[in-house]
């Protein structure tokens, strides 16, 4: 499965190396990946894995 692109983009933006924003994309990265994952499978997938990560990214970019 391709990567996200808009994820890569903010990951690349982010050469400072700040740690708390690189895992949060990663965590939001992971969630979009298994859900997708789990729709191939057939599985009903949750959203709310990539609510909570989305939710904990954009807490970390406005602090």
């Amino acid at each position: 499965m391709a990567p996200n692109r808009r994820l890569d983009r903010i990951t690349d933006e982010n050469d400072a190396g700040d740690d708390k924003v690189d895992k949060a994309v990663k965590d939001l990265d992971k969630a979009v990946s298994d859900y997708n994952k789990a729709a191939l499978n057939g599985e009903n997938p949750d959203s709310g894995k990539i609510d909570a990560a989305a939710d904990e990214l954009k807490s970390v970019c406005s602090s």
